[in-house]
């Protein structure tokens, strides 16, 4: 959080292991300030600490960054095999490629969709990649700036595929332009939808 910002990684990972004490599983979550102003992408050295707090089993990686991610990923299996990381890349899905887990705001537009890219990867069937890449296609319209549009964005798409009775959300939330409909439609008719409804 925001009371962490400026300490040092000893203050921080302090914090965290107090919090977590007593608890047999705890995931921890660094995001990004483009998600949201209080967010913070954590150093390396504050990184691995939190890696040495054994009730933490994994962290939601959340930088859209993939250069960050991947030396996460190069830590961890030098530092702590079992440890998880979870992408929260949107805007670059097939982290799992490269040995993350997900944890994907992506995945609340067409949770289906994930569940059969998971299938096929896990297959090894080579539609894994048309699927992926349409996936990803979707990811890259709905998180483009400002990111917490996306939103919206999910809005837009679940209301065009019938899925939801309304593109609205709360009146604070970043909105995207008349056109967004007419895009998303596009990403739909990509993953394989037959009844997308009108914007």
């Amino acid at each position: 959080t925001s009371r962490l910002h400026g300490k040092s990684s000893t203050e921080k990972a302090a914090a965290y292991e107090a919090v977590c004490r007593g608890y047999p599983q705890v995931l921890a979550f660094e995001l990004g300030p483009m998600f949201a102003p209080n967010g913070e992408i954590f150093d390396e050295e504050t990184f691995r600490r939190l890696m040495d707090i054994p009730e933490i089993k994994g962290i939601k990686h959340s930088s859209l960054d993939r250069l960050i991610e991947m030396q996460r990923l190069a830590l961890r299996d030098a530092h702590r095999p079992d440890f998880r990381i979870y992408t929260g890349n949107d805007l670059g899905i097939n982290m799992i490629e490269y040995g993350s887990d997900y944890l994907l705001g992506l995945a609340t537009f067409a949770p289906e969709k994930f569940a059969e890219r998971d299938r096929l990867w896990e297959t090894g069937d080579p539609t894994y990649y048309a699927l992926s890449d349409a996936l990803q296609y979707l990811g890259n319209v709905a998180f483009r700036e400002p990111v917490p549009a996306y939103k919206h964005s999910a809005a837009v798409f679940l209301h065009r595929v019938r899925r939801i009775p309304s593109h609205l959300t709360h009146p604070r939330n970043p909105k995207r332009p008349p056109w967004e409909a007419e895009m998303l439609g596009d990403c739909a008719r990509r993953l394989g939808y037959s009844k997308i409804g009108d914007s």
